[in-house]
C-alpha cells in the first residue's frame, strides 16, 4: 500500500511581486472574508483590497527576506516526517506539502496524487486549531475536489485540528524550557502566548477557535508551573470585533505592571512566518522596548523540531489506521 501524506499551510508569497495575488486569493476566500458578495462582485472586492494592502505587505516581506520563510520550512517538515513514517513498517507515505493560496496550490497537488497510484490520502491541515476561516476554508476545498477524485471518501481521512493532542503540547513546553535554560542569565518569568486572532462575530456563529485555544493555553500553563503563562491575540485585519486582549494591549499591560522580561510564543503557528518575525519580533518589540521592557524575546515556532515531527507522525499514524 502506499499513502499520500499532504501537509496543507496557508502559504505566503514566494517574491515580492507575488505579494498581490497572494492577498487576492486570501481576500477572494469567502471563509476569510465573509461578506456575502455576489461571485464576480467579490472578485472585484477582492482585487481592490489586494492592491491597497499589497504596498505595507511587500514593505513588511522586504524586511524579512522577500519572502515567506513558511514555504521552505514546511518543505522540510515534509521531509523529515516522510522519513519518519517510512521507518515504521514496509508500508510506504509519500508527504506533500501544499498551501491554500499560494505555490504549490493543494489543487495542484491534489492532482498529482489523483493521477499516481497511491491507494489512500491523509490530510493534515496545519492549523493546529480549529477555525471555520482555516481548517474549515480547507475542508470546504477538499469537498469539491473529491467530486472528481478517483478515490473513496473511506480511502480519505482528514485530520482538521491537533492542538490538544499531548506531543504537540510537550514539544511548545519543551520548546520553551529551552529557551529559559538557555537564556538563564535573564530572569524570565513571563510568557506571553500571541495566537491569530479572529473576529468575535465567528466564535458567536459556532467556530471552536477561542475554546481550542484556551484549552491549550490551560495545558501548557500547567507544564510551565515556574513562570506566568498569559494570552492575547494578534494580526487583528479591518473595523469589526477581534478577540481579545490583543498582543500589543496585552503587552502594554504588563509594561504598566513592571515586567522587564518577557517570553513570546506564537501559539498556533507551526512554522515561522510574517506574522511571527516581523510582527512580534520587530513591531512588537519596538512596542514592548518602548513601554519599558527590557529583554523581550521572540521564541521560534515550532518549525523542524523534533518532538514536533513526532507528534505529527503519530497523529498521521493514528488517522491512516483508523
Amino acid at each position: 500500500m502506499r499513502t499520500a501524506v499532504i501537509i496543507s499551510n496557508m502559504g505566503g508569497p514566494d517574491s515580492l511581486e507575488a505579494v498581490e495575488p497572494y492577498l487576492f486569493n486570501i481576500f477572494n476566500d469567502p471563509d476569510i472574508i465573509d461578506i456575502p458578495f455576489p461571485g464576480f462582485i467579490r472578485k472585484r472586492f477582492a482585487r481592490w483590497l489586494a492592491k491597497k494592502r499589497s504596498p505595507e505587505s511587500r514593505e513588511i516581506y522586504s524586511k524579512i527576506g522577500g519572502k515567506t520563510p513558511l514555504t521552505e520550512i514546511t518543505n522540510h517538515q515534509a521531509g523529515l516526517l516522510e522519513n519518519a513514517l517510512n521507518q515504521e513498517d514496509d508500508h510506504q507515505y509519500k508527504v506533500f506539502p501544499a498551501m491554500r493560496y499560494w505555490h504549490p496550490f493543494v489543487e495542484d497537488v491534489w492532482q498529482e496524487i489523483n493521477q499516481s497510484d497511491f491507494t489512500d490520502i491523509v490530510i493534515l491541515s496545519l492549523y493546529p486549531f480549529y477555525s471555520t476561516t482555516t481548517a474549515g476554508s480547507l475542508e470546504k476545498l477538499l469537498d469539491r475536489l473529491l467530486m472528481t477524485s478517483r478515490f473513496d471518501k473511506e480511502n480519505i481521512r482528514i485530520i482538521s485540528r491537533f492542538g490538544n493532542y499531548p506531543g504537540f503540547i510537550d514539544a511548545i513546553v519543551l520548546q520553551i524550557k529551552r529557551i529559559i535554560i538557555e537564556e538563564s542569565n535573564i530572569q524570565y518569568n513571563h510568557l506571553l502566548l500571541s495566537p491569530h486572532s479572529i473576529p468575535v462575530k465567528r466564535i458567536k456563529n459556532g467556530d471552536p477557535y477561542k475554546v481550542e485555544i484556551e484549552e491549550a493555553y490551560n495545558l501548557i500553563r500547567a507544564g510551565l508551573p515556574e513562570i506566568e503563562v498569559h494570552l492575547a491575540y494578534q494580526s487583528k485585519i479591518g473595523p469589526v470585533k477581534w478577540l481579545s486582549p490583543s498582543t500589543p494591549d496585552k503587552i502594554t499591560e504588563l509594561a504598566q505592571k513592571g515586567v522587564k522580561d518577557l517570553l513570546v510564543y506564537p501559539l498556533g503557528f507551526v512554522a515561522d512566518n510574517s506574522e511571527t518575525i516581523y510582527e512580534i519580533g520587530m513591531l512588537y518589540k519596538e512596542l514592548a522596548n518602548k513601554m519599558g521592557i527590557r529583554n523581550f524575546k521572540r521564541i521560534d515556532a515550532l518549525n523542524t523540531d523534533e518532538i514536533f515531527i513526532r507528534a505529527m507522525k503519530e497523529i498521521i499514524l493514528n488517522k491512516a489506521k483508523g
